[in-house]
């Protein structure tokens, strides 16, 4: 565990890096990169404190989602250690990161966040977390600004003196996986509803949310896990301004990146960089992207998966790129939000008469997009141009 503690005495920024990658060689990741060019002092004096959590180890980390909670609470404890009210947070993570990433923010705008020095320990509000039910920090104070809590418990009313009602101001993430963060493996005896109070959606305090997905991972246990919306919330519609999901070319470890001399990580990495960049965290270089990263090769980490064997078992799976609204087991009706496809897969697709993805193809057709005169990123639902 990295840590950058210094206590603040003015406004600051504080970014949290979480790593999380499954059977991906080297440590490359795009989260890592983006860590290291951080800046720990902005040109206008700002301090920028950052905390990094390598991830999960071995097998039994990346398949069962051992820690989970363990990497939630610790970031969670360093927050508590070096937040001060006004203080801008953003949050980073890649694979299984991006879940515990997710997760994270979800426990801070649900349940608020500690004061120092609070009687009520971290483990008793993660274990309020864990039950989905119980109302949120915000809920609690809003009842008594209104003189409707009487029937507050003491740890209800503990929160409302001891913990911080905190906005994220962004949230970045790099190709979640699995709708728990970890792959849909389906091992005997490892249930995957232990994670299911997870919190990950998108709630009003996250002021920013992006997230970066591969087009062309085809391991079925990695499909990814958009944020979605539930039709008939009275939220109003996030813009694309601050919330966005972009399709990128590549498998799941050329957009979060690992792989060794690999250019495709660039494009997602110089994304993220320049949306964190844009609301107001300083890095010390800018990036820039290769010319010939039209010919960087796709790693085809089906093939690859458990060496091989899987592939022996199993077809490859499409994911969806701009996916119909869909209904739950309960009847309700979901849609992702904001989906968009970046300009380089299109350029990919005029320049590399290889590159013919299946799910790119069958999205074309269904939204009567002519793959070949594409030159800026697209909205994913009906083909709009969105920039470049």
């Amino acid at each position: 565990m990295t840590y950058s503690a210094a206590k603040a005495t003015s406004h600051k920024r504080l970014a949290i890096f979480l790593d999380g990658t499954w059977n991906e060689p080297g440590d490359n990741t795009n989260v890592w990169r983006l860590r290291s060019l951080c800046a720990p002092i902005a040109s206008d004096g700002t301090r920028q404190l950052h905390y990094y959590d390598p991830g999960p180890s071995g097998f039994k980390g990346g398949t069962f989602g051992d820690g989970v909670s363990a990497n939630v609470t610790e970031a969670y404890e360093w927050l508590i250690d070096n937040y001060d009210d006004g203080d801008d947070i953003f949050i980073f993570g890649f694979s299984r990161g991006a879940f515990t990433a997710r997760s994270l923010a979800g426990f801070i705008t649900k349940y608020g966040l500690l004061q120092p020095g609070s009687p009520l320990s971290v483990p008793q509000m993660f274990k309020r977390y864990e039950t989905a039910e119980e109302k949120t920090i915000w809920k609690l104070n809003a009842e008594v600004n209104q003189g409707a809590c009487d029937d507050h418990s003491d740890l209800e009313r503990w929160m409302v003196k001891y913990a911080r009602c905190v906005k994220i101001k962004m949230v970045g993430v790099w190709d979640t996986v699995g709708a728990l963060g970890i792959p849909r493996l389906n091992i005997t005896g490892i249930s995957r509803s232990t994670f299911n109070w997870h919190h990950t959606g998108l709630r009003v305090p996250i002021e920013h949310g992006f997230h970066a997905m591969a087009i062309d991972e085809h391991r079925p246990p990695f499909e990814a896990t958009l944020w979605t919306v539930r039709q008939g919330i009275k939220a109003k519609p996030r813009p694309l301004s601050s919330v966005e999901q972009r399709w990128f070319v590549g498998a799941h470890a050329n957009i979060g990146g690992g792989y060794t001399n690999d250019l495709l990580g660039q494009p997602s990495l110089q994304w993220l960089a320049d949306k964190a960049k844009g609301l107001g965290l300083e890095l010390r270089y800018d990036i820039s992207l290769d010319g010939n990263i039209h010919k960087a090769t796709i790693n085809d980490s089906y093939a690859a998966f458990l060496k091989g064997m899987y592939s022996k078992i199993y077809g490859r799976n499409f994911r969806k790129i701009g996916a119909n609204p869909w209904d739950d087991k309960e009847g309700e009706t979901h849609s992702t939000v904001n989906e968009t496809i970046d300009s380089s897969v299109f350029a990919r697709w005029q320049e590399d008469v290889r590159y013919r993805p299946k799910n790119l193809a069958e999205w074309a057709k269904r939204k009567r997009v002519i793959l070949e005169e594409q030159k800026r990123s697209v909205l994913a639902v009906d083909g709009t141009p969105v920039g470049a």
